[in-house]
């Protein structure tokens, strides 16, 4: 069984290692703990529909201005990314425009998606937004709720079934 690393990547307090724990734990947590650094999470998982047993380590990376050297540090040698918004914030897009950039000029032709999350409790003011990221990074977007499991699975699904696809 081949490892495949994905980092996680978005501004702070957006639900990264929500999100994660959710997807590698099934669990969620009301209170916040910002991640200092990186943190990993190594889980094991079956995509179904191809009878395939994966192994992903998540790097659940600090929330930053972007762009910052030791993020770029932690980037190389990734798979994939997951890019994280926040949809209950006024503008959760910028940060997602630039962690997007950043993963894509460090590997570029490696697959992303964007986690619109919080999708429990906001909607999205502007799919205009979410349908020209799409294009530019040729990527998925997953409606997302950590506290109640919605999509996340089914994105880091998709996310190894991007990577499987280029053959990485």
């Amino acid at each position: 069984m081949k490892t495949y690393k994905i980092v996680v990547l978005g501004d702070f307090g957006v639900g990264k290692t929500s999100l994660i724990r959710r997807y590698v734990l099934d669990e969620f947590s009301d209170e916040y703990r910002a991640t200092l650094g990186v943190h990993l999470y190594k889980h094991a998982d079956t995509l179904v529909e191809e009878d395939l047993k994966i192994s992903l380590v998540v790097w659940d990376i600090e929330g930053a201005p972007l762009p910052s050297g030791q993020t770029q540090r932690y980037i190389v040698g990734a798979s994939g990314a997951v890019v994280v918004g926040d949809m209950t914030r006024d503008d959760p897009f910028s940060a997602m425009w630039a962690a997007a950039d950043i993963f894509e000029e460090a590997l570029p032709g490696r697959p992303l998606c964007l986690a619109l999350n919080k999708c429990d409790i906001a909607t999205i003011d502007n799919e205009e937004t979410v349908a020209r990221m799409k294009r530019r990074y040729d990527c998925n977007a997953f409606m997302t709720s950590a506290r109640t499991g919605d999509c996340v699975t089914p994105m880091f699904h998709a996310l190894t079934r991007s990577i499987l696809a280029r053959g990485l």
